[in-house]
């Protein structure tokens, strides 16, 4: 399969990242650190993996080495630990050389592994999930009954995919090859439920602030409007069309600016429902919470002055006469 046309690398693994496929908690032991009396030992993701799935999925190696063909059943055991597990286990040393235990021999005497290498953290289930600490090890040393084939190309990926299985087909015929698609994939349908729901939300928060700024507009121009008669007393009395307008435009901003305070108090309550759908963003986001009460005081700054301008430039006698 390397010997394909624009592939890159190739390597297989128990658990493929964002496929709804998890693998099961294990329980596992740190050398020197014997469990306490009825405490149950730690648990951790497990992964079976063949040589070069770190280079294939551009999974950083952060320490240490990764897996290679020489890592077979008769070597010594080893494992390769995430950041994650790394931070909650070994927070102020290096785990490079430490070993750990999830399996017994028939003797019931824990089979150590030595960490070799530790490697960036990936979300294993879905990316709302929080992912435990990941172990993996070689495939050869601790095979797992199903596999998922990763290949890298340099082309587009889906287009391997009848060559892929040509090259399948000949070694065992009966072998299935099925759910053949590509990271991109995975990642868009992790995140459907959530992109539709956040659409759903954007649309009425969208319909909701054309709503705010139409009806802010409406009646700020309204309450001008019913105070043409007061302005052309003003303009009558001497007052200059400037100082109307800035009176006017200051009143119109308070209430805005009343409204504005009273509708962020109400936000920064309701958006912490919203945390278990954002990824990345704090509810609190400074920029939303910035934008958009400047977008409303610019509508209440354009409600003001618009109605203002028109109302000054009015005759006043015009103006006293229409009460």
């Amino acid at each position: 399969m390397r010997a394909l046309p624009g592939v890159q690398s190739v390597s297989a693994t128990s658990i493929l990242p964002l496929s709804g496929v998890s693998a099961p908690p294990s329980n596992f032991e740190i050398e020197g650190r014997a469990p306490a009396p009825g405490q149950v030992p730690p648990p951790g993701d497990r992964w079976a993996v063949t040589a070069d799935y770190f280079q294939t999925m551009q999974i950083p190696l952060l320490r240490g080495r990764a897996f290679t063909d020489s890592d077979q059943v008769d070597a010594p055991p080893v494992a390769i630990i995430d950041e994650t597990m790394a931070r909650q286990f070994w927070p102020d040393e290096n785990p490079i050389g430490k070993r750990l235990s999830f399996q017994r021999d028939p003797q019931g005497n824990p089979v150590w592994r030595e960490i070799i290498g530790l490697v960036g953290q990936v979300k294993p289930g879905s990316l709302e999930r929080e992912a435990r600490g990941q172990c993996y090890v070689p495939h050869r040393q601790l095979s797992a009954g199903g596999m998922f084939l990763v290949v890298r190309t340099v082309h587009e990926p889906a287009s391997l995919a009848t060559a892929v299985r040509n090259v399948i087909r000949p070694a065992d015929a009966e072998l299935p090859v099925f759910r053949v698609t590509t990271m991109e994939q995975l990642v868009a349908a992790s995140l459907a439920q959530r992109r539709f729901t956040l659409a759903a939300l954007g649309l009425f928060a969208g319909v909701a602030l054309l709503l705010a700024a139409v009806g802010l507009y409406g009646v700020l121009a309204y309450v001008v409007a019913q105070r043409t008669h007061e302005i052309g007393i003003r303009m009558a009395l001497g007052a200059q069309a400037g100082d109307v307008r800035k009176m006017i435009v200051r009143q119109g901003l308070a209430l805005a600016l009343l409204g504005v305070a009273l509708g962020l108090t109400g936000a920064l309550a309701l958006t912490r429902a919203m945390t278990s759908l954002l990824f990345e963003v704090k509810a609190t986001d400074p920029m939303t919470f910035v934008s958009i009460p400047l977008l409303l005081m610019a509508v209440a700054l354009f409600a003001c002055w618009i109605p203002a301008r028109r109302a000054t430039k009015v005759d006043p006698l015009v103006a006293l006469r229409s009460e």
